[in-house]
């Protein structure tokens, strides 16, 4: 018989705790008295809340900015369906409120972000702290580093991202491009891609001091410049510019921005235009004189405020620079031409210096560099954001609208930040002229042009109608741009006009003006509105650059659109 083992000393150690752990004895009432303190602990900032400002708890009213649904349910199932998601969004709406709006998010939340980079030079899940103040774009960023976006485990990763309420991207860019230049071609136009480095990529000494030279790229890029090339498409690439660029001079891109500076934007225009020269078969020069004037700007930046720190607070310092606007030799601010044979599709970078609302000036962007290198007219269709569909679904409405578009381009330039590449949602676009939308619905046939109302040059009204479907606003602090239009059907139309018998619009609203919310992002769908309307075409110079959410179902997408103000009652 054999004899059990000696304890060892951790046997020990475990029979000790249990003993002690046993003895272990709290009394009823202590035992209330600490549940009670738990519970008020944690019921305490809800109640208060609710106390103090009890509206972030209301989602009824619309005041959430959710987007609706256009189409009603008209089986029970669909019924199911589109109340569940309505109930999802409300929740998702309301979480959103909380995070963002409630007392200790709008108090507690700046003090503690403030220390945190005070005390660990740290930012947040949007923007990196970097050296002697620079600020960096978490998005830019987890380009760079980040895996490869044609890898096949990343693009398996975002196609499958998606749910109830968001739609999955399409993560692979080859596709779109392809088929884009396809279009292009079969018009007889040539496409010049301009994937344009983002700031990390140039400076990645202002993130860490252990980075490799500029520039930097993600793991995939050589292959996709190399598929594009082998496809037959051309490929401009301005980061050996921006490189060779900062090697011998200042930095290229600003302290508390994305986006390059004006000599580096120069820079790139000027290659560009040698490139296209190059490249490209453009007809003979035609008589243009444009002139510049320099004009010194100064604006903190578009990252700042996606740090949320208190008001006054900044890590870096106000940039000064100095824009070279192109104007005429009257002095008229250049303007881009509809019938010139080179087209830019462009986002922010291309916006930078043309937007006036983005803080930089306007008339001194990319599009005007290229016009004046290039000593031609340029035509533009440029967005903030979204870079990887908006522009092209722009140009895809505009052909819808009128097929001959594109009669005198010869040269489409596809501007985009190159962390689109890895993070934007690369849809087709159909600029065929067989009826098809951006989307690959049907086009509005000859009945429905009767039932909406299209704007003629000068027209005005003031409408009384019912909000179908919108477009989703973003959140202010949550995006690096200040101003926001989203795009609203309009259905219901009634008019103070005995000749308006048209029943649907498709109407642009400013959703954010310098990052704050104006009333029309508060909207919901079902809402009855009053709206003063003038066609979009005379307040699109000032505002097409503007971000736009736009409306992706339904034949009004086709209509030629408004610009509306709410009438307050």
């Amino acid at each position: 018989m054999s004899t059990p083992p000696a304890p060892t000393r951790n046997d020990r150690r475990v029979a000790q705790a249990h003993a002690e752990v046993g003895r272990t004895a709290i009394s009823r009432s202590v035992a209330l008295v600490l549940s009670g303190l738990l519970l008020v602990a944690t019921a305490s900032v809800s109640l208060t809340q609710l106390w103090l400002a009890p509206q972030v708890w209301r989602v009824g009213s619309g005041a959430t900015g959710i987007a609706g649904h256009a189409v009603p349910a008209d089986t029970f199932v669909a019924q199911v369906v589109t109340r569940n998601r309505r109930l999802l969004e409300i929740i998702a709406a309301v979480t959103d409120q909380v995070d963002n709006e409630s007392l200790l998010a709008r108090h507690l939340r700046p003090v503690v972000q403030l220390l945190i980079m005070r005390l660990a030079g740290a930012g947040n899940e949007r923007v990196y702290v970097g050296q002697d103040g620079w600020l960096f774009f978490a998005n830019d960023v987890h380009h760079v580093v980040g895996p490869g976006f044609l890898e096949e485990a990343q693009l398996a990763r975002r196609a499958a991202s998606g749910n109830t309420l968001t739609a999955a991207p399409q993560p692979d860019p080859r596709p779109a491009l392809l088929a884009f230049n396809d279009a292009l071609t079969d018009r007889g136009i040539t496409l010049v891609l301009m994937p344009t480095p983002v700031k990390p990529a140039i400076h990645p000494e202002q993130l860490t001091s252990r980075a490799a030279g500029a520039p930097l790229r993600n793991l995939s890029f050589d292959q996709f410049r190399d598929e594009m090339q082998a496809a037959g498409v051309l490929l401009f690439d301005p980061a050996p510019v921006l490189a060779a660029t900062r090697a011998v001079g200042s930095p290229v891109y600003l302290t508390g921005d994305t986006h390059w500076r004006p000599h580096a934007m120069e820079a790139v225009a000027t290659a560009l235009a040698e490139f296209l020269e190059q490249e490209a078969t453009l007809g003979p020069r035609g008589p243009t004189a444009l002139v510049t004037r320099a004009i010194a700007v100064s604006d903190q930046g578009d990252t700042l405020d996606l740090l949320g720190l208190p008001a006054r607070w900044s890590p870096s310092a106000t940039d000064t620079v100095t824009t070279r606007q192109v104007t005429t030799p009257d002095g008229d601010v250049w303007q881009p031409s509809r019938g010139a044979e080179v087209l830019l599709l462009g986002d922010s970078f291309s916006n930078i210096y043309s937007v006036e609302s983005m803080g930089w000036g306007r008339g001194a962007g990319l599009a005007e560099h290229l016009s004046l290198a290039l000593a031609r007219p340029i035509d533009r269709v440029a967005q903030n954001d979204n870079g990887a569909f908006a522009t092209r679904a722009a140009l895809a409405r505009d052909l819808t609208q009128n097929p001959d578009r594109l009669a005198a381009t010869r040269v489409v330039v596809y501007q985009f930040a190159a962390r689109e590449l890895s993070q934007g949602d690369w849809r087709l676009a159909d600029l065929g002229t067989d009826s098809r939308s951006a989307s690959g619905v049907v086009s509005p046939n000859e009945g429905l042009a009767a039932t909406v109302l299209s704007p003629t040059s000068g027209r005005t009204l003031t409408v009384r109608g019912r909000i179908r479907q919108r477009a989703p606003a973003p959140r202010p602090g949550t995006v690096p741009y200040r101003d926001h239009i989203i795009a609203v059907e309009l259905a219901d139309i009634t008019g103070d006009d005995p000749t308006l018998d048209e029943r649907m619009a498709l109407v642009y609203l400013s959703s954010m003006e310098d990052n704050v919310w104006t009333p029309a992002a508060t909207l919901s769908a079902g809402a009855v509105v009053t709206l003063f309307l003038r066609p979009w075409d005379e307040v699109a110079p000032e505002r097409e650059g503007i971000t736009r959410g736009e409306l992706v179902e339904g034949d009004v997408i086709f209509a030629r659109p408004w610009w509306g103000e709410l009438v307050t009652p």
